[in-house]
């Protein structure tokens, strides 16, 4: 018996960190996937965009055109997909400014066909019209498929069906890279001498250099700091904000090393196997699930609104820890706590590591993908 066929939309678009996880969908003998997905970042500016997957997976996803107006799309071939019913399942984009998502929705519903949906449904608490167009959007799907704990801890309180949200986390790497970066440090402090004594501890900073990540608050609070006690600073990205946060740095006497966008996992790899901690300023992301996927731990800012649900990984004292929201005096006394105490990263690297492989692996990812089908297949049959 051939496996259901499933049409899926490639959330946010088919980008190099989902490779991984597109590869093992594609070897599925659970599900046929028929890959759909955007391959550029196309909303946003040239500076701001998102390296693609390499051509072999981009050959085996198909190409979804969409239009825009403002923050309001339409996602071409959505609909007509749904209407013509050859797949089993469609998961779609569940972002509610996506006007071809309300389309398909209501042609679901009228043919019969069993939609979902894909995004991170409830980043924070909601109410009024804001909750009640969200609660009308999800009620017209058959499921919703969600990042992180909790949006389904959300979506239940306000009354949708807790079996109906299914967390499937998500991912970077697959099993077999991750922890690589700890392994290689490990075995430099092995062969460590005694020239070594007393260097400075390193941080990493990786993410886009946007206006939403307020990068500026790490040189203000690195330059507030004894210049003796201040650790070697590496941030990975590219963005529009790059020669003015180049300045910043500059104009708070903090040495930074801009490395630019880097996407080759041994360079990565390297560069990881260097940093003590992970600095996460601003909405936190993958950024986080990087980190602790090579076995570093992070120090996330504490309540930001624009953090994606990748953030739940971050444990205060467990994973790692967390600095007031905007507060440069805070994150500079966390940031001295920690790398004052080596014992401390090693314990919090070890468990961020466990977390990933528990968790947000590629592997992982993919199979919560594929029992959260099954749950919701089943349900849609009993309804």
């Amino acid at each position: 018996m051939a496996p259901p066929r499933v049409y899926f939309v490639v959330q946010p678009t088919v980008a190099h960190y989902r490779e991984p996880l597109l590869r093992r969908l594609l070897e599925s003998t659970r599900y046929d996937f028929d890959l759909v997905g955007r391959f550029k970042n196309s909303e946003a500016s040239s500076a701001d965009s998102i390296h693609s997957a390499a051509d072999e997976v981009l050959v085996k996803v198909r190409p979804l055109k969409f239009s825009a107006l403002g923050k309001f799309w339409w996602e071409h071939g959505q609909v007509r997909e749904i209407w013509r019913g050859h797949h089993d399942a469609y998961v779609i984009a569940g972002r509610i400014p996506t006007v071809s998502a309300w389309a398909a929705s209501a042609v679901a519903a009228l043919r019969g066909r069993t939609l979902i949906m894909w995004g991170h449904g409830w980043k924070r608490p909601e109410d009024g019209l804001k909750r009640r167009v969200r609660l009308a959007f999800y009620r017209l799907t058959d499921g919703l498929l969600v990042y992180g704990d909790r949006a389904k801890e959300l979506g239940s309180s306000y009354g949708v069906p807790a079996e109906k949200i299914q967390v499937i986390y998500n991912s970077i790497y697959p099993q077999a890279l991750t922890g690589m970066a700890r392994e290689a440090a490990d075995a430099h402090v092995g062969q460590a001498t005694d020239d070594d004594a007393g260097s400075a501890a390193t941080i990493i900073y990786s993410s886009r250099l946007t206006s939403r990540h307020r990068l500026d608050l790490l040189a203000e609070a690195l330059g507030g700091m004894p210049a003796a006690e201040r650790p070697k600073v590496l941030i990975v990205g590219e963005g529009a904000e790059r020669p003015r946060l180049e300045q910043v740095f500059t104009e708070h006497g903090v040495d930074a090393a801009f490395l630019g966008a880097v996407y080759d996992y041994d360079q990565l790899r390297g560069l990881y196997a260097q940093a003590d901690l992970a600095v996460s300023v601003g909405g936190a992301g993958l950024n986080v699930t990087q980190a602790m996927s090579f076995g570093v731990p992070v120090l996330a800012e504490d309540g930001n609104p624009d953090s994606s649900p990748e953030i739940e990984a971050v444990v205060e004292g467990i994973t790692g820890r967390y600095y007031q929201a905007g507060d440069a005096g805070s994150l500079r006394k966390v940031l001295a706590e920690l790398l004052a105490d080596p014992a401390q990263l090693t314990q919090l690297g070890e468990a961020s590591l466990a977390v990933v492989r528990d968790r947000y692996t590629a592997e992982k990812h993919a199979e919560s993908i594929e029992n959260a089908l099954d749950v919701l297949l089943a349900r849609a049959k009993r309804t």
